[in-house]
């Protein structure tokens, strides 16, 4: 058995996505969670970013030995590790991808680097496409972060959904981000300052979690007609630095609706203002089905059969008020995953091999086209916008096309 040692660039490494990257590369290297026939593929995290300061403290706290704060360097490097197989992934915020990623592409050789990107794919789907077609042009073999799929309660749900025979969904997804103006010193900078603000991030909460997209497609196939709802609920918020105040002008709060070709309806809740009420975490998504309902997130599930299910009488109300309600539901057993370094090793087992991999940027792109629509949407009063509308690649973008975002329709709510 040999060991193989595979450079990992993390392009971005000093933000948040660039840690979990970092975090998700060592956890394959520990585990020894990559293998190809008797040899033990070990990642090499090298680590680029623009700051050096930040990136001394982060190589210090998270044991990140090999960090430069330019590109060319750390390719070098990346080449004597290993000058046959490399693999470049982007974590940079999606508001400057596209013009940190075309450049960095034309640095990189495509016969020996693998090419892995945070979502969404670009901040919007001109500039996505823009990405697709440098990645195609030049075939490089790609990939778009979709880790909820492999999160343990969402493999579970794949599993049962067959059993149970979906007929409808939901999704509720969200955390309190607080402004920071209270006297509440912890409700502040739990999100990167770009997230509020249209000219840093390119839109507000329906592109940034984009995770709706390939769980809806994943867990019900494709969709035939979406709609959507947008708030801004917070319009003032204080920078992560607590020195000014951030004017906010994009959406914090979106209701969306995917009607799915085989019939069932997903209605979806995304929203920095909730207070969380599931023992599942941020993300709860229902589905019921003909034969039980099952009620997960991404690290838990429990599900309720019909056959076990208690039957409500209207008639009998008193009595039924007294019944445990969750007492009906069952916990099967699932194993505890890193969805991030599970999915990063499948992307990089499958470069090996020369196995397609679906989880593309070009997959990407047709989901983003989506959220253009989603978009689109919002800015006419929730009007259903049909599959025949969504904009798929390699359709070029339509002439004069221009992203909406919801600048002049976004209706806020007033606090008064």
């Amino acid at each position: 058995m040999a060991t193989i040692n595979i450079p990992i660039i993390i392009h971005g490494i000093t933000g948040r996505m660039g840690q979990t990257a970092l975090e998700a590369t060592q956890k394959i290297a520990e585990d020894n969670l990559l293998r190809i026939d008797d040899d033990l593929i070990h990642p090499v995290p090298i680590g680029v970013a623009r700051n050096l300061d930040k990136l001394k403290v982060l190589a210090h706290y998270k044991g990140l030995t090999h960090y430069f704060t330019n590109l060319p360097e750390a390719l070098e490097l990346a080449q004597a590790i290993n000058p046959k197989i490399k693999v470049y992934h982007n974590t940079i915020a999606t508001g400057i991808r596209k013009e940190v990623l075309l450049p960095a592409l034309r640095m990189l050789d495509a016969e020996t680097t693998a090419i892995f990107q945070e979502k969404p794919v670009a901040a919007n789907y001109a500039d996505g496409y823009a990405i697709v077609e440098a990645l195609e042009n030049r075939k490089f073999f790609h990939g778009v972060v979709h880790h909820m799929l492999e999160a343990p309660g969402v493999q579970k749900a794949l599993e049962l959904i067959p059993e149970i025979k979906p007929l409808t969904a939901q999704m509720v997804f969200g955390y309190e981000v607080a402004p920071g103006l209270s006297d509440k010193f912890d409700y502040c900078c739990q999100r990167p300052d770009f997230n509020w603000e249209l000219a840093s991030a390119g839109g507000g909460i329906i592109l940034d979690m984009c995770h709706e997209g390939y769980l809806s497609e994943a867990l019900f196939g494709e969709s035939e007609r979406i709609s959507a709802v947008a708030r801004l609920l917070v319009p003032q918020r204080l920078t992560t630095d607590r020195t000014k105040i951030i004017h906010c002008d994009v959406e914090d709060f979106a209701a969306l609706r995917r009607e799915h070709t085989n019939g069932i309806v997903n209605t979806s809740v995304w929203s920095w203002y909730r207070r969380i009420n599931s023992e599942f975490g941020p993300l709860e998504i229902t589905i019921e089905g003909e034969k039980g309902t099952l009620v997960f997130g991404l690290y838990g599930l429990k599900v309720q059969w019909h056959e076990t299910a208690p039957v409500l009488l209207w008639e009998r109300g008193p009595a039924n008020a007294k019944i445990k309600w969750r007492d009906y539901w069952e916990y099967p057993k699932i194993l505890a995953r890193d969805p991030f370094a599970v999915e990063l090793a499948d992307f990089i087992r499958h470069f090996l091999a020369g196995k397609p991999y679906w989880k593309n940027a070009t997959h990407a792109l047709d989901l983003l086209g989506q959220v253009e629509a989603f978009y689109a949407s919002a800015a006419n009063n929730g009007r259903l916008v049909e599959k025949s509308e969504f904009l798929t690649y390699p359709a070029a973008v339509p002439s004069g096309w221009q992203p909406e975002r919801l600048q002049s329709t976004l209706r806020g709510v007033d606090h008064d």
